[in-house]
């Protein structure tokens, strides 16, 4: 059956943006990116350091709120309002490391992780234990850092058993210890077996980033492997999975032109249905500087190479391209593709729906950054658009805000693998399922098309909740989950502008309201402020559990009353108040928060 509750999506907590008329069919209304320079947000401030590194956006305590993964091994939580803190967890350090990936690989409910390092760095996996604990697992041949250094890592159900297995590329000869590629059975128990797979992980080369797609749509998931790094052309790797041909899953090298006969230094393999056509099409970023990245347009299971006339300058640009990210930006209705390039700026190129891209050049998330690594994108602040951060060097990373003004409508779903009433279920992340939604978009009927996966950009990975945009329409007319194990739900009337749950079996259980998203406190609390020490700028958070007169109040040690932060009438729920120490003496200061009858008094520490 199908339960939801609509809800009125809510106002940013912090940023009010200025609302620009602009043409609905230019370019520039594609998006409206802003960066994040605030310089107490940790995310903006930390300094960062390596290369081929990633990113990924994860709700790691399933509080709804998207945190930021760095693979400097690095957790952000995200408070809400568009504030994070660091957490200082088994994660971090600051050693060589490349890839990761991320999925619930013991079905607990709770997100973990693999961190693939290489240049005699370790390679762990990291388990979620809740509260913002994650620790390494070093038991077992998968906690056997040595041996699985490499490049890149991707979670998939290669066997539809229900549980997340794990493939760890190497690239050998360049900069790792030459052994295969290793893959991991997870044997459902807490533990995994190391499979071999001829022509699989007894293959020696430089192998870059695995994506795991149904790229024929038979409910298995096969393997895109790209031979980057280094700068020379060679074939890419693609393995078919003959779980559906055989009932065994097996894989088996592929002859499939031109995606496997044209010479790529190939990266990332994306497989999506840019052009709402029911298939998936292919598009590769190659790292050579002399060799554009391609697009193949899916015609009824026969690739064809796109060519600029046919589709845009998204296959002639050059440079040293790493990470291809697609995502409906502009929640037009269909997905939009960002790339990064090691020596030059990002390029982000927008989706006519015509089968056309145009570049964008003047948006903020292209014009600053240069040497970016990987990407993600993810609606951090659950406005109904998706958001963007790029991995780099301090002065090359950005955490991009998309302020998106044009009314476009969307749905936002997480989908959770679990038991059906035939005792078959899917992994809990719901790798391999695949959602498609059907609706009326400036008067023409459109399908769009999603499949779930946890590798999808150079050494990151986007959201795992699925994302459509659904321009000028006013309702679902049929939205389309098919489970790994096969199990197929179809829901007709789905209401716009929401987000929802899907259970496996259980169907869309409940679109999510306001109250859920931010939940009314259960007391009354002034936390400490953060960073302390600080200069000259700090954050102070609050909550009420009923409305009240509110006052939040700065004094010094003397107890001379410095400034006046809030003084008025507030509803229940959480605060975040900034305070500018600029003009003041380094020293200790105290803020006090009073509601009602309630007061508390905290000490903060300003240093120049």
């Amino acid at each position: 059956m199908f339960y939801f509750k609509t809800f009125i999506q809510p106002l940013s907590l912090i940023f009010i943006s200025v609302i620009i008329l602009m043409n609905l069919s230019s370019v520039s209304d594609a998006q409206n990116f802003i960066k994040i320079t605030d310089v107490n947000n940790p995310v903006v401030s930390d300094i960062l350091s390596g290369s081929f590194f990633g990113c990924s956006w994860v709700d790691i305590d399933n509080d709804r709120k998207l945190d930021l993964f760095v693979n400097r091994k690095v957790v952000y939580k995200n408070l809400g309002g568009g504030s994070f803190i660091k957490l200082e967890t088994a994660m971090a350090g600051q050693n060589l490391n490349l890839g990761h990936s991320w999925a619930d690989y013991n079905n607990d409910g709770l997100i973990d992780c693999f961190v693939v390092s290489t240049g005699g760095s370790y390679s762990y996996l990291y388990k979620n234990e809740g509260n913002g604990i994650i620790n390494k697992v070093v038991t077992g041949d998968i906690g056997d850092s040595e041996y699985n250094t490499g490049w890149g890592c991707s979670w998939a159900d290669y066997d539809n058993d229900g549980f997340a297995d794990l493939f760890i590329t190497a690239a050998n000869n360049f900069g790792v210890v030459n052994h295969p590629n290793r893959f991991y059975k997870n044997n459902g128990d807490g533990t995994f077996s190391r499979l071999n797979f001829p022509g699989v992980t007894d293959t020696l080369a430089p192998f870059t980033i695995p994506s795991w797609y149904d790229y024929d749509l038979d409910g298995d998931v096969d393997l895109f492997i790209g031979t980057g790094p280094g700068g020379s052309t060679s074939q890419d790797y693609i393995y078919k999975n003959m779980l559906t041909e055989t009932g065994t899953a097996n894989l088996v090298r592929l002859n499939l032109p031109p995606l496997t006969t044209d010479l790529h230094d190939g990266q990332v393999w994306n497989l999506i249905d840019y052009d709402n056509d029911g298939d998936l099409d292919a598009f590769i970023t190659n790292y050579a500087n002399n060799v554009p990245n391609n697009l193949y347009r899916n015609n009824n299971g026969v690739y064809e190479k796109m060519t600029e006339t046919q589709v845009g300058n998204i296959v002639s640009d050059l440079g040293m391209f790493l990470t291809n990210l697609w995502a409906d930006f502009d929640n037009d209705g269909d997905q939009d593709c960002f790339v990064t390039r090691e020596a030059s700026k990002s390029l982000y190129y927008v989706n006519n729906g015509n089968g056309t891209f145009t570049r964008n050049d003047s948006t903020a998330a292209v014009t600053g950054p240069v040497t970016c690594f990987g990407a993600t994108a993810g609606d951090f602040d659950n406005n109904g658009s998706l958001d963007l951060y790029v991995a780099g060097t301090t002065s090359s990373k950005g955490l991009y805000r998309n302020d998106l003004s044009n009314g476009n409508k969307w749905i936002n779903i997480k989908c959770t693998g679990k038991r059906n009433s035939n005792s078959n279920f899917s992994n809990s992340s719901a790798l391999g399922t695949k959602v498609k939604a059907k609706a009326t978009i400036n008067g023409v009927p459109v399908w769009q098309f999603r499949e779930i996966n946890s590798q999808n950009s150079f050494n990151s990975m986007n959201m795992l909740n699925v994302h459509f945009g659904f321009g000028n329409a006013s309702v679902i007319d049929s939205l389309v989950i098919i489970w790994p194990r096969g199990l197929r739900e179809v829901f007709t009337n789905v209401t716009l502008n929401t987000f929802y749950d899907a259970v496996e079996g259980q169907g869309i259980v409940s679109g999510i309201n306001l109250n859920e998203l931010n939940p009314v406190p259960e007391d009354f609390r002034l936390y400490q402020n953060y960073p302390n020490p600080f200069n000259p700028g700090t954050k102070i958070n609050y909550e009420l559990r009923v409305t009240n007169y509110v006052s939040l109040k700065v004094f010094d040690i003397l107890g001379n009353e410095i400034k006046s932060l809030v003084s008025n009438n507030q509803p229940a729920g959480s605060y975040e108040i900034s305070f500018d120490g600029e003009g003041l003496s380094s020293g200790i200061y105290f803020y006090n928060l009073s509601a009602g009858s309630l007061s508390e008094t905290k000490r903060m520490t300003l240093l120049k």
